[in-house]
């Protein structure tokens, strides 16, 4: 059992890790808003990413950082909350990270990283990155921080570009028709395999669940931390609608 800190644990993809890791590792859940329903293996931790000493002192005695606090609008203006939340605030994450002596950082990046190749089909991870607004360009920041601290520190750091995380495999579907977005218990096996893959120094990672016409390989994700998608058009539709658990 390892140690996990998770911030932006209040929003959506840190409650959907709570519930489908259980308590395979004991938790810390930080967010600037309140997280409650705690469960014995679970601590909540007000933080403000935007603070690196308060970053690193929520850190300390942690194996994993799991980093999901940021601004995920396309639409987000810089000043705003671009450049301080995912320009500063991804910084103080590597830096608070390796301060405090974590063995790995998982970030959540964004396939906005790489919008461009969308007319594309089976991009791989090591594609030049190509954004297509400010959102996605900071978030190719956090993927050359990544490489930074992997060099210069030997902070292990996996980045996952997840797509939007509204799969639904009972929804309305066409398995022809282009796909990238991700259900959300794909998304909470992806995280997991990523806190716990051994031998990893630095990686770039798709977050998709598997579909007939993806332009997103998977094949480098699944070979190197053996992420397996349960969802996603390759697979039948199911029987009632609903995000599967």
């Amino acid at each position: 059992m390892s140690k996990v800190l998770i911030t932006g644990a209040a929003g959506l993809v840190g409650g959907q890790l709570r519930e489908h890791w259980g308590d395979r590792h004991r938790l810390r859940l930080a967010d600037i808003r309140p997280v409650g329903d705690l469960a014995a293996h679970e601590e909540y931790r007000q933080l403000d990413i935007t603070d690196v000493d308060d970053f690193a002192a929520a850190c300390d005695g942690f194996d994993v950082v799991v980093h999901l606090a940021a601004d995920t609008s396309p639409g987000a203006e810089f000043y705003d909350t671009l450049l301080p939340l995912n320009i500063i605030g991804a910084y103080n994450a590597f830096e608070a990270a390796r301060r405090a002596g974590c063995r790995r950082l998982v970030v959540a990046s964004s396939v906005h990283a790489v919008q461009g190749y969308r007319r594309h089909t089976s991009i791989e991870w090591d594609a030049p990155v190509y954004p297509e607004s400010m959102y996605g360009a900071t978030e190719c920041w956090a993927e050359a921080l990544a490489r930074v601290y992997s060099t210069q520190h030997r902070l292990s750091v996996i980045c996952a570009r997840i797509c939007s995380v509204r799969f639904d495999q009972g929804g309305d579907w066409d398995p022809d028709q282009p796909e990238d977005n991700l259900s959300l218990r794909d998304c909470a096996q992806l995280f997991l395999r990523c806190v716990e893959a051994e031998g990893v120094e630095w990686a770039i990672v798709h977050g998709t669940s598997r579909h007939r016409n993806a332009w997103m390989s998977l094949d480098h994700t699944t070979d190197l931390v053996g992420y397996q998608p349960q969802d996603g058009t390759a697979f039948p539709k199911t029987a009632t609608g609903g995000p599967q658990r």
